[in-house]
């Protein structure tokens, strides 16, 4: 597991810029659990606050690959991208 000195010196992969509410705890989670692995990411957000702040047409606070679903089916939706990339 990384220290919070190693966490500090990887790239950020959730910007800022967003039009999340001043003092939302979202941003400093999304920020940490992004830079806690090394694992290529694919981030699936269904319609809410995070997805409308973060998303805001022609802007992204996203540097991964990222992929809007419905509120019932963001498992079924990463289910669908895991396996593409398994067959590339």
């Amino acid at each position: 597991m990384a220290n919070l000195k190693e966490l500090a010196q990887k790239k950020e992969l959730f910007t800022g810029g967003h039009r999340l509410c001043a003092g939302c705890g979202i941003p400093p989670i999304v920020r940490l659990v992004l830079r806690s692995t090394d694992a290529e990411l694919v981030a699936s957000t269904a319609t809410g606050c995070l997805e409308v702040g973060t998303t805001i047409y022609p802007y992204s606070s996203w540097r991964i690959p990222w992929i809007h679903s419905a509120f019932e089916n963001s498992a079924a939706t990463i289910s669908g991208v895991e396996t593409a990339y398994r067959a590339l």
